[in-house]
């Protein structure tokens, strides 16, 4: 079952936040853990990591963009999952 990529809130003040930089490409596979993509908000600036094995199936949010915390940023293809599964 493929899993979104959900830019979370870590501070009580954050917003929003900016997408500088995708770590990995669509098709690469990813392993729980593996950072993959670069935020930086007003008060920090980290890196979002997969919360699940698999493959980079879809960036929906493109680097440069400001989005508001929740926002699905991409998704994870489960293995045998494909992007026609995707919502």
């Amino acid at each position: 079952m493929s899993a979104p990529i959900i830019l979370p809130q870590w501070g009580m003040g954050m917003n929003d936040g900016e997408v500088v930089k995708w770590l990995k490409a669509v098709g690469d596979p990813v392993a729980k853990g593996d950072q993959l993509v670069e935020i930086e908000s007003s008060k920090v600036n980290a890196e979002v990591e997969a919360t699940a094995d698999g493959t980079l199936g879809r960036i929906d949010v493109e680097e440069g963009r400001i989005v508001d915390v929740g926002t699905v940023l991409g998704y994870l293809l489960a293995e045998g999952d494909s992007e026609s599964d995707l919502p």
